[in-house]
């Protein structure tokens, strides 16, 4: 059996972090902020002689030891890099930071205390202070913000938000402004601040691992950009509210000597903005589109041996920083599809059947023998098994495996979701269910359900209908991943059909962020001073998509094909109207969870899509692609979310 045609390969996605930024890539925080002591000298470290040392340049190629001057701070390179610019490349191995840069007899004069620091605006979760412009005999470059003495952003103007705190607590800032030099002024008076009372939220049902309403989350690549990103929007949350969860990859192959640092950096990032951390577990599947590497991996106990080493310090070094909050794992999406498609028939379908090196979660140390439940060599005990670890080595897990819309055969060539064009709606219907059960019951066998797993992933593909391939936005009846609501409600029925048969709720999971243009919407002027979003250009990282606008509700002005598409209603939907040129669909989130979702998460899935929050490679680094419509639309849904049946 061959992949199906329309299922487009993830490689933009997948690409090894190899001295190039990807989404991929994870990218970390810049030495602006680094943790320093209030009470520190007058420089952030001991000021670097830079003098004949060149800028940095993304066209030319560093060796091991070669230095560059970027952003006035001296880095040196650990290996053959170029493109990643020192920020993103320190975080990520490739330079280390030796510190910033001074001149002889170059500037060594501070700036002016700050003064003025004032609290503007408070909630139960953040603390937004202003402050006067400091003064500097060459400029001001920025500002380090404290509070209760320990550095926790910066600034390059003179306002900061502090975000992730604890509702009805004190907490004192300071302020000190620094020049280009790294020189530092002394710190500014002390400013005490309480945020709001917190508000009460419904108790948590199902072991407390999502919330009694249906939750959002988004990719989230914690990096400089993300930073500013959230100090922005965070003010127009309403109050109490955040985003649910972040979720960040663990990509396989080389990656996995990644893990680590991904692993602490979405934890201490999601704490802090409030954010459930859901790791997912890419490592069997990850960076390949090859059934036959996928299968290779589970034969071979040495990459199992490092995998399963991987998956325990993962789950040991967030817990040691989340603690007693939940930790979530979407686990290896793309991996029993490929299996069930490519190697099912020949085994009869049976997982049990397929041969899988199980035994290196005991030859690794990860397990014991005579201690930890026996599992067997076969792809189910390989599945069995790493519920079981992830479990053992975060206590406080909730878990789920990712199936695939591709997986069983009996679809179209175009895709299970479009069967009702090519079979008639109730006979398409009737494909759509069986094929979702085909997938279940492979799952099933396969051991998902294993520990008392706590939901199933579905995504839908993490590039946005207008970009994938072959897609027309003008014409979109021809592109196989623009929807309308009757593929939409398609999907939502698969979803459905996966829940009553694995009796598990479904987190979805790589929903694309892109809106559809004639969005009549209104923008925050925050957002945009026009009050209207920007056309969605449908080059890279700017695609139109129609999952936001379904799920969320929109009403939209459109004409010729593209009106005609997505004014189709074959399911009599009453959420769907037309008048005249506009199209209005409301908010299906109440369909979702009526069909067993308790959770989106929404994000770009490879490197060209668009980014609904800031990822590394997109410029400028802390906006996203699409004029804040994404965000826009969840902010309003917290207003009013939907409660769970």
């Amino acid at each position: 059996m061959s992949v199906h045609p329309w299922k487009a390969p993830r490689w933009l996605r997948l690409l090894p972090c190899v001295a190039l930024v990807t989404s991929a890539c994870q990218p970390g925080t810049s030495s602006d902020e680094s943790a320093e002591a209030e009470g520190a000298g007058t420089a952030l470290a001991t000021l670097e002689n830079c003098t004949g040392v060149s800028e940095w340049n993304a066209s030319t190629i560093y060796p091991p030891g070669s230095r560059v001057v970027y952003k006035a701070n001296l880095y040196e390179a650990l290996v053959s890099i170029w493109s990643a610019d020192p920020v993103l490349g320190t975080a990520s191995g490739w330079y280390k930071l030796i510190g910033p840069c001074t001149t002889s007899g170059g500037d060594t004069l501070p700036p002016s205390q700050v003064t003025g620091l004032k609290a503007t605006s408070t909630t139960s979760t953040q603390i937004s202070l202003a402050w006067n412009t400091a003064t500097d005999n060459v400029g001001v470059t920025g500002y380090l913000v404290f509070r209760n003495g320990t550095q926790v952003g910066t600034a390059t103007s003179t306002s900061y938000t502090d975000s992730g705190l604890s509702p009805s607590t004190q907490y004192s800032y300071t302020v000190k402004a620094r020049d280009n030099a790294g020189n530092l002024s002394t710190v500014s008076s002390t400013l005490s601040a309480t945020t709001a009372p917190g508000t009460t939220e419904p108790p948590l049902p199902n072991g407390s691992w999502h919330p009694s309403y249906l939750a959002l989350g988004t990719v989230y690549e914690p990096f400089t950009g993300t930073d500013k990103f959230f100090s922005k929007v965070n003010p127009l949350f309403p109050a109490g509210k955040r985003l649910d969860y972040g979720y960040l990859y663990l990509n396989g192959g080389s990656q996995i000597s990644e893990w680590h640092d991904r692993a602490v950096r979405l934890a201490n990032k999601s704490k802090e903005q409030g954010m459930t951390p859901i790791y997912v577990v890419y490592g069997i599947g990850g960076n390949t589109d090859s059934p036959a590497a996928v299968w290779n991996n589970l034969q071979s106990a040495a990459f199992l041996t490092t995998y399963f080493q991987g998956l325990r310090d993962v789950g040991q070094t967030a817990t040691g920083i989340i603690g007693t909050g939940r930790i979530g794992y979407v686990i290896e999406p793309d991996t029993l599809g490929y299996i069930q498609q490519q190697y099912g028939p020949q085994y009869g379908n049976d997982p049990a059947q397929m041969p899988a090196a199980t035994y290196a979660v005991y030859d690794s140390g990860v397990l014991q023998r005579g201690v930890d439940p026996t599992f067997p060599n076969t792809l189910t005990g390989l599945v069995q098994s790493i519920n079981y670890t992830l479990r053992k080595y975060t206590p406080k897990a909730f878990l789920g495996w990712q199936l695939n819309l591709w997986a069983a055969p009996g679809a179209p060539s175009t895709g299970i979701v479009h069967a009702t064009e090519v079979y008639g709606l109730e006979a398409g219907k009737t494909r759509i269910q069986e094929n979702a059960r085909a997938n279940a019951g492979f799952a099933l066998k396969a051991g998902v359900k294993y520990g008392n797993a706590e939901f199933i992933s579905i995504d839908k593909y993490g590039l946005d209908g207008a970009g994938a391939a072959g897609a027309n936005p003008n014409d979109p009846a021809s592109s196989l991943w623009f929807w309308n609501a009757d593929l939409w409600n398609n999907y939502l029925l698969f979803v459905r059909t996966l829940k009553e048969t694995l009796s598990l709720p479904v987190v979805l999971w790589q929903v694309p962020a892109g809106h559809i243009n004639g969005t009549l919407q209104s923008s925050p002027t925050a957002y945009n001073a026009s009050g209207t979003f920007p056309l969605l250009s449908n080059a890279v990282q700017q695609y139109e998509e129609s999952a936001a606008p379904y799920f969320f509700g929109d009403r939209i002005t459109l004409s010729g094909n593209r009106l005609a598409w997505f004014s189709k209603n074959l399911w009599g939907d009453p959420k769907v109207s037309v008048s005249g040129s506009t199209v209005t669909w409301g908010s299906h989130i109440p369909e979702a969870a009526n069909a067993g979702v308790v959770a989106i998460l929404m994000g770009a899935g490879v490197g060209v899509s668009t980014r609904g929050i800031p990822q590394p490679g997109s410029y400028p680094e802390d906006q996203p692609t699409e004029g804040y419509y994404w965000i826009s639309r969840v902010q309003d849904y917290y207003r009013a979310p939907v409660i769970l049946p």
